[in-house]
């Protein structure tokens, strides 16, 4: 499970931010949500299921998925694409020293029972500094310990627990220079590359289980055409589409494409329509059926699944269903988790969310982005509006100068 992800000197992010995912010591209004919404790794860990980011226009909230896919781009690509690092690194633009100094990531998260903590520092042209530690978790007095540390052309490994990496001269050639690991390149790849167990582990479960999705997910999604040569895939599609919209009976391929088959009732009879996903279906059908494989994956191997605008073409009841199948025991029973970056204030519901699964994005007047918690305002009652008070401006991260849109237009008009 996702802990925590941090970054900083990234788009909109100049200081380091962190999305948490660490449950507070709070109680609800509602026990239920005490009880479904978060999940106890131990004595001193419980992790949230669900994590929502609210903010106005140009907050910076879609950085925080953009930062995401970037770190985990660079893991994927740094050792056989060279330019991965200039094209993925964008350090904060509005202030002189920021260009050049280097971009920092880090990631929390738990793997086989091992409290990992994995980041790097990048340059467009270099990784300036990494490092890899754990704890094992649900053991008293258990200490965090170092695996790697890096630091430029500097590197030094834990051998007592990545003696692969020594065996495989990952670290330095026989002759002991130069070093094997290249300024553009991450060490923890460059390990993965040459199957080191434990570091292949890893980065198996961060290119797998860390799931972005940006709003470039196209409508008739590759990866939702692709899993309907699935049949199981076929028959959840359907009855997710169906729960939608009961008109809907069947999702099918035929010749590459993807129909929609609907029942219409016409007079006293039946009538059998297919349509074609890309060219006769509405947005939201297919937003949602782009959407699903992640969906299931996710609630099906214990992901953390990233979406930005998530409400965009789907109605407010079918979003918050979405959220509720994350929180439920039942349709959720690998703990999988869910971040989403939204503007729709009806899911700001205590009976919903718990004080510290909602996230606010608020820039500044120097265009840098603060992540910040609803839990962190004091004398927040459980039994208060959240949607209400948001709205009002209690907790800042809305527009702020809408009354100069009247003015403009009053102008205008003289």
């Amino acid at each position: 499970m996702l802990v925590e992800f941090s970054v900083g000197n990234f788009w909109s992010f100049k200081e380091v931010q962190t999305l948490q995912m660490r449950a507070a010591k709070i109680s609800s209004k509602y026990p239920k949500l005490d009880e479904e919404n978060v999940v106890v790794v131990d004595e001193q860990l419980s992790l949230l299921k669900s994590k929502a980011v609210f903010g106005a226009n140009g907050s910076g909230k879609s950085n925080l998925v953009r930062a995401i896919g970037s770190m985990r781009m660079i893991i994927e690509e740094s050792v056989k694409n060279m330019r991965v690092l200039e094209e993925n690194i964008i350090p904060f633009a509005f202030s002189n020293d920021t260009p050049n100094q280097p971009t920092f990531f880090q990631i929390v998260f738990i793997c086989d029972g091992v409290l990992f903590r994995y980041g790097f520092e990048a340059t467009s042209k270099a990784v300036t500094s990494e490092w890899l530690f754990g704890k094992v978790i649900n053991s008293k007095g258990a200490r965090e310990r170092f695996y790697f540390v890096r630091e430029g052309d500097n590197l030094e490994i834990n051998e007592a627990v990545l003696k692969e990496a020594k065996e495989k001269h990952l670290t330095k050639s026989p002759t002991k220079i130069p070093p094997l690991v290249k300024e553009n390149e991450l060490c923890f790849t460059l390990m993965a590359t040459h199957n080191v167990s434990l570091i292949s582990d890893l980065y198996n479960y961060v290119q797998a289980k860390i799931t972005p999705i940006l709003p470039e997910l196209s409508d008739e999604d590759s990866v939702a055409t692709s899993a309907m040569v699935n049949p199981r895939f076929q028959e959840k599609v359907t009855e997710l589409l169906n729960a939608v919209d009961p008109t809907i009976s069947e999702v099918k391929m035929e010749d590459g494409n993807v129909f929609i088959i609907r029942q219409i009732k016409e007079l006293n009879e039946t009538k059998t329509v297919p349509l074609k996903l890309s060219t006769h279906e509405a947005e939201g059908t297919k937003k949602i059926f782009a959407l699903s494989p992640y969906v299931f994956f996710a609630l099906e191997q214990g992901a953390t699944l990233i979406i930005d605008e998530f409400d965009t073409k789907m109605h407010p009841k079918l979003t918050r269903r979405i959220v509720e199948l994350f929180h439920s025991t039942a349709a959720n029973s690998k703990n999988a988790q869910l971040v989403f970056i939204t503007y729709d204030s009806n899911l700001l519901d205590s009976q919903l969310l718990r004080r510290d699964q909602i996230s606010f994005a608020q820039k500044d007047k120097t265009g840098t982005t603060e992540l910040y918690s609803l839990v962190e305002f004091k004398g927040i009652r459980n039994d208060a509006s959240f949607e209400k008070d948001y709205l009002l401006g209690k907790y800042k991260a809305v527009p702020t100068n809408l009354n100069q849109l009247e003015a403009l237009f009053e102008s205008h008009l003289m």
